[in-house]
């Protein structure tokens, strides 16, 4: 599962005598921290100055704080949720096979993904116009602009790459010996390997910013992505896989430094805060493409491993509460767009701060989110197998 627990699996070649590898509850908080910050990112672009004009509600009152939280909690988290997702995926690899693996990933990946394409993504577009009174009623939008000029997978364009990602997995284990046969081991990342890592990726996505921006999005109607970001899809669920393999985070294994990634996280992400506020994305020119890139993904990488430091270094993921938060952490992601934008949408006409709204709306959701895939997701017949 891309998002919640995945760590009841167990290698074949674990023995029935060896002892089980504790969770790591450090992980169970970050999964938690990222969701949340999903619905408070998609909460505050109703209110951010200068919004994407596609987004599903715009309340007319709108603040330069919200367009920082966006600029700044857009970068790392859908690639945090990659990088977990990789993390997990070699275990349950190595114990199905690649063909058990693929089934168990299309069942609980490419259901909810085509599922929420076609009968979730719709109505959720559809807010678009709804939300500025176009005279476009539900059935007319889904029987032509839909399928055109709107045409999106709201949040679920997640599991499609996701998908991608595991079937590509899968394949190379089919197709290598090696790489099906690779065991787990204590390595220490080298800072020269990781500094690689990162300007590898900025120069690939430097190399597609020519003609779109770190915000553009595009689609082939299959897979809905931002084809800046591509490399990083990749890269991070390729990490995630080498940093399971090479047990990362785990006693004994490497364990990234609070103090020093927190510093490294806040310092460049204020410094790309910063740099996107001075530069708009119109700014094309060579040498604004390669500072954006590499900031872009320097903030990306240091917020990946603060988050990892201070959610590791926190207590309480062994908590029922924690614990009902990981497990449902995929149902509220699937389920918030459902929520969230009819509440921002009820809120537009309430002289209220705009503060107020974003907060309320983001808890409502994220509680609200939680209940019902405990209640529901987790528990109906059939979509228990997904969820």
């Amino acid at each position: 599962m891309p998002i919640a627990a995945t760590s009841r699996s167990t290698p074949r070649s674990a023995s029935a005598s060896a002892p089980a590898q504790p969770r790591d509850h450090g992980l169970d908080r970050l999964r938690v921290a990222v969701i949340l910050l999903v619905v408070l990112l998609h909460a505050s672009l109703s209110y951010m100055v200068a919004p994407p004009k596609w987004w599903y509600v715009l309340d007319p009152r709108q603040s330069l704080f919200f367009t920082g939280l966006v600029l700044v909690v857009d970068v790392p988290i859908m690639l945090i949720m990659f990088f977990l997702a990789g993390y997990f995926a070699f275990p349950s690899l190595q114990k199905r096979g690649p063909v058990g693996f693929l089934r168990d990933k299309a069942v609980r990946i490419g259901i909810p993904w085509v599922f929420g394409t076609l009968v979730l993504a719709p109505p959720t577009a559809y807010l678009i116009y709804y939300s500025r009174h176009f005279p476009v009623s539900l059935g007319a939008f889904w029987r032509t602009d839909f399928w055109g000029k709107a045409y999106q997978q709201s949040v679920y364009w997640y599991l499609g790459v996701l998908l991608l990602c595991f079937v590509l997995t899968a394949a190379l284990s089919a197709a290598s010996p090696r790489f099906a046969a690779w065991k787990a081991r204590t390595v220490q990342p080298k800072g020269a390997l990781l500094l690689a890592f990162v300007l590898a990726l900025a120069a690939a996505s430097l190399l597609i910013t020519g003609p779109c921006t770190f915000d553009t999005w595009t689609h082939n109607y299959v897979l809905v992505y931002q084809p800046a970001r591509v490399p990083l899809y990749f890269g991070y669920f390729g990490l995630g896989l080498c940093a399971s393999r090479q047990r990362w985070f785990t006693p004994g294994g490497y364990r990234p430094d609070p103090g020093l990634w927190t510093s490294l996280g806040a310092l460049s992400g204020l410094a790309y805060l910063v740099w996107r506020l001075r530069v708009p994305p119109t700014v094309t020119t060579l040498g604004a493409r390669t500072v954006t890139a590499l900031l872009f993904n320097g903030f990306c990488f240091a917020a990946l491993l603060a988050g990892v430091a201070l959610c590791q270094s926190g207590s309480g993921g062994e908590h029922p509460w924690w614990r009902s938060q990981a497990r449902n952490a995929y149902g509220i992601y699937y389920l918030h767009p459902l929520v969230l934008y009819p509440l921002a949408l009820l809120l537009v006409p309430f002289p209220v701060a705009i503060f107020i709204k974003a907060a309320a709306i983001t808890l409502a959701a994220y509680l609200a989110c939680w209940g019902l895939s405990a209640a529901v997701l987790l528990r109906a017949p059939g979509l228990r197998r997904l969820f």
